[in-house]
């Protein structure tokens, strides 16, 4: 069932990128040196290519380097190489370093998660914010925090004023990050809860080409609404899979707006 699965998106990430290039079968078919019937049966998940043929289609259809390398993870030629052996709690030792780091960022939430997408660690900041959302939300887990119940929570648009905008946003990362052996696997496990825009062949297109790590963040904190930037770093290994995110103003006068409020919420117990 499993290798059914894969044929088939592996297909259809192909044939998406086929029409995207406006290639038909035939032609695709002669520049990768392959027969008509052969990409069909591809392409509707009939059979699953070597990884020779998938790079000859990557080279084919002139894909970006990333986008070859999900094709080929999608093609099943990923191998021991999506999950990688790490010690894991010198990892977290490690990462537990940064603390000082998060808390220098309050009276804005910055934190650490993990590759569950649970929070591993955060700032006084980000716990005042996910108090906010567990009032409005008392189903929340809080302890740890899980950012796919969060995302996907109702009550999360009634914080984040561009909540469509914002997850739009994490898709495009999540797309980007998915073809990093390392992060395999962890990236579709938030990806699977994020509603969709219902455009697939827009989103890849989109995700593949845009730098998707810098977001506005548009929150509703009482009577008032703040805008920030959100960035989201995600670490190389051997802490694939852990990310840094932070929530900083825009400027200086975003800072003068913004500083009060924080303060307050950090106040409020």
């Amino acid at each position: 069932m499993r290798s059914e699965l894969v044929s088939s998106e592996f297909g259809n990430l192909l044939r998406h990128w086929r029409r995207t290039r406006k290639v038909s079968q035939l032609e695709l078919a002669n520049r990768a040196g392959l027969s008509t019937r052969h990409l069909s049966f591809l392409e509707t998940g009939r059979c699953g290519p070597s990884r020779g043929t998938v790079l000859q289609l990557g080279q084919a259809l002139d894909l970006p380097r990333p986008e070859t390398d999900r094709l080929l993870l999608l093609a099943g030629h990923a191998g021991d190489w999506t999950r990688l052996s790490t010690d894991a709690a010198r990892v977290r030792e490690e990462l537990g370093r940064l603390a000082p780091l998060l808390a220098a960022n309050d009276p804005f939430p910055a934190l650490i998660t993990d590759p569950d997408w649970c929070v591993a660690w955060h700032n006084r900041s980000a716990s005042a914010l996910f108090r906010e959302l567990a009032r409005l939300s008392p189903q929340l887990a809080t302890d740890p925090v899980d950012l796919r119940q969060l995302l996907a929570d109702e009550n999360f648009g009634r914080i984040v004023a561009n909540r469509d905008e914002l997850l739009a946003g994490v898709r495009m990362g999540l797309y980007q990050l998915e073809p990093d052996p390392a992060s395999f696997g962890n990236a579709r496990s938030l990806l699977a809860v994020l509603p969709t825009d219902g455009e697939t062949g827009e989103h890849v297109e989109r995700a593949a080409c845009a730098s998707a790590w810098r977001h506005e963040l548009k929150l509703r904190l009482g009577p008032r609404m703040v805008s920030l930037e959100l960035f989201s770093v995600p670490f190389a290994r051997p802490a694939s899979g852990f990310a840094l995110v932070m929530l900083r103003p825009v400027d200086d006068d975003a800072r003068a707006e913004a500083e009060p409020i924080f303060e307050a919420l950090l106040a409020s117990r």
